[in-house]
């Protein structure tokens, strides 16, 4: 199909001006498993798999791997103590802030309770947010039946928050009344599909709500000079700045709560 001038004009500005760059970020197992799922499935985004567990990394494929806290944990993962997966995490921000380097947008994916998860998820979300990304997070509310995590859980949920966009709070126990009489692992591949369409669901709503009103824009700005032999370049739209006017506005800030199904949220 032949194209115009125009139409390859804009189809070059809108490829280098609009295409946001979206980093999902699986800390710890839960978070390891969700990024390995999503890496099959979307396209649209860039996977990242952080652990202090080195043999659950090397069996995880993701896009980008960051083995954290070798020297304190050696491999061996944080044995279910935030602490040091946060002290591991702490340690290895300039690792993570050269692998999320130019992201617009970062989701953080991390089952609460644990050590790697619970501890390192929040200091991603601050090395994100000081590199200016739009940065959510997802996290995933240890069994009821858990009750030595549950401490862990909520003060990691705690923390997520308050360095976050937006955190939501998936529950386990919710899976397991929807899902009826399945296995645990079973359950697990349900929240994993679940997360993944979520995420899915909102890098489609990102393109429609703020990528494509811009890219109307270069279009008509295109459509207006195209009588004239060099076409001055439009004004550059930052996809970060663009995203974080839209979170502030609610639209994908909205749309990120919207697009789960709400059976999974914790109450």
């Amino acid at each position: 199909m032949m194209h115009t001038k125009s139409e390859q004009i804009v189809a070059t500005l809108s490829k280098g001006l609009l295409e946001p760059r979206i980093s999902v970020v699986g800390c710890g197992g839960a978070g390891n498993n969700v990024v390995n799922s999503i890496y099959w499935s979307n396209k649209k985004v860039e996977t990242v798999a952080v652990n202090t567990d080195e043999t659950k990394l090397e069996n995880i494929n993701a896009h980008k791997k960051i083995l954290i806290g070798k020297d304190v944990t050696h491999g061996q993962g944080a044995r279910g103590f935030p602490e040091v997966g946060e002290h591991c995490a702490d340690q290895a921000r300039s690792a993570i802030a050269s692998v999320l380097k130019g992201s617009d947008i970062v989701i953080i994916v991390a089952g609460m309770g644990g050590g790697t998860g619970t501890g390192a998820a929040p200091i991603v979300a601050e090395v994100s947010r000081d590199l200016n990304a739009v940065t959510f997070a997802i996290a995933i509310n240890p069994f009821s039946y858990e009750t030595c995590r549950q401490t862990a859980a909520k003060e990691g949920i705690k923390k997520l928050r308050g360095v976050t966009e937006n955190t939501i709070v998936l529950d386990n126990d919710r899976l397991l009344d929807l899902a009826g009489d399945i296995s645990i692992n079973e359950s697990f591949a349900i929240m994993e599909r679940s997360i993944n369409h979520l995420i899915d669901s909102m890098t489609h709503r990102i393109s429609e709500d703020v990528v494509s009103p811009i890219r109307e824009e270069v279009n008509a700005y295109i459509q207006e000079y195209e009588s004239i032999a060099v076409v001055p370049a439009p004004q550059a739209h930052p996809v970060a700045e663009l995203v974080t006017a839209s979170v502030e506005a609610k639209s994908v800030d909205m749309t990120f709560a919207a697009t789960v199904n709400p059976q999974l949220l914790s109450r």
